[in-house]
């Protein structure tokens, strides 16, 4: 089979898939789902050995800390998988919801209802648990998807995709309602981006040069977020005792998540004491800071940043972009000028910055006194996440079934006709 055939294979599985979902009763896609979360602690011992294929080649391939530390199961992780399709499997059905209902003029009755996108492929990098993610979020929200991760966690991905089927099968469902792309072609993929016939949304999930590949090769429409540039800004009238442990949760406790802070912007009038201790405390934690030529001199160890263009950096390890700034307007400007829309945070007691800050910063997610790391859809209640998209049209944010929904029109009659 060639790659345009095994293309238009996937393709018509999951046209076939997405038809049979439409009218699938709830309580068995929950019980799907259920299955899918036992046979994830069943099979733990097999998935962590197909993941230490993917670890011995991870070296071979040159992958960063940071994409080695999101391709690693463990235990521990297999057993958040299994919570987290549990947990999708016990949220409210996400469809055939009245978002809207009213009589016409004419008698006709107008409903507005929530019903699947229908065929979704989901490409995303390192994380298989992703696959799993993926594929119960589009699953619970009457979606058939096709999965395709990276050729660094194919072994990974390929017995959590059988898993899922096995459960679909079991249930009596076409197990192409959650299909693995099971070759790392990247022809494979840019063939599935042509087909806006087959396909109706795409979801990448990965860095920056991956998304912007797939917006620009793809004919189906794509939601996206190209990095995250997490900014957190402590005002003059921040708490600092907990401003400490905020940051450092904020930056070292997984910096590899496109939700850790990358700039921290600090009030000027905080005084040099507050900044040298704000700044030690990070070098302390081992992150390596860059900063502006103020910073510099509070902090001898701080690494001057010569080019502004250094603060649209997503690191995703441990170092993190600093700026010594006049008060809350200059830090939304700064924001405003680099920010990425993903996720920032004010740390601050006066009620008035704080209102400023949450009516003039526009990113997906504003928070006041919290760690950007709190912007995750598992956080929100929304379960495990499809991403967190930083457009602004059909879904912003973090992303979970409801985002993976549309709606259509229903009007009953009983003779109407256009006058």
């Amino acid at each position: 089979m060639n790659q345009q055939q095994y293309v238009d294979q996937l393709a018509s599985n999951v046209q076939r898939a997405a038809r049979s979902l439409r009218s699938l009763n709830s309580a068995v896609r929950d019980q799907v789902l259920r299955r899918v979360a036992t046979l994830l602690r069943e099979k733990t011992p097999e998935i962590l050995s197909a993941n230490v294929l993917d670890l011995q080649q991870a070296a071979s391939l040159g992958l960063s800390k940071a994409m080695v530390d999101r391709l690693t199961l463990n235990e521990s992780r297999i057993a958040d998988m299994a919570t987290g399709v549990e947990e999708i499997a016990s949220f409210p059905d996400p469809l055939q919801h009245v978002l809207e209902s009213r009589t016409m003029s004419n008698g006709a009755q107008l409903e507005r209802i929530s019903t699947p996108i229908g065929t979704v492929l989901f490409i995303y990098e390192s994380r298989p648990n992703v696959t799993i993610d993926g594929g119960a979020l589009c699953f619970k929200s009457g979606n058939a998807v096709i999965l395709r991760g990276g050729k660094e966690s194919l072994a990974s991905s390929a017995i959590l995709a059988q898993i899922f089927q096995s459960a679909l099968v079991e249930a009596g469902i076409d197990p192409a309602a959650v299909q693995l792309v099971d070759t790392p072609d990247r022809e494979v993929v840019r063939l599935l981006l042509q087909r806006n016939d087959a396909l109706d949304l795409v979801i990448p999930r990965g860095g920056e040069s991956l998304i912007r590949a797939v917006v620009e090769q793809s004919k189906v429409p794509v939601i996206k977020h190209y990095k995250g540039v997490c900014h957190i800004f402590v005002d003059k009238t921040a708490d600092l005792q907990k401003a400490g442990p905020l940051l450092i949760n904020a930056k070292v406790q997984r910096p590899s998540a496109c939700n850790a802070m990358e700039t921290l912007l600090l009030h000027r009038e905080l005084g040099s004491e507050s900044i040298q201790n704000i700044l030690r405390l990070l070098v302390q934690n081992g992150v390596e800071l860059h900063g502006c030529e103020e910073s510099c001199r509070l902090e001898p160890s701080v690494r001057p940043i010569e080019n502004t263009d250094e603060y649209h950096t997503e690191y995703l390890d441990l170092r993190l972009s600093v700026k010594i700034l006049s008060g809350v307007q200059e830090a939304v400007d700064h924001i405003e000028k680099y920010s990425s829309k993903h996720t920032e945070s004010i740390l601050a007691e006066a009620k008035e910055v704080q209102e400023y800050f949450l009516a003039n910063v526009d990113s997906s997610s504003v928070m006041v006194n919290a760690s950007t790391r709190l912007a995750d859809g598992g956080v929100y209640g929304l379960g495990a996440e499809v991403g967190i998209s930083t457009d602004k049209l059909h879904a912003r944010g973090p992303m979970g079934v409801e985002s993976l929904t549309t709606y259509k029109w229903i009007l009953r009659g009983n003779g109407q006709v256009r006058k």
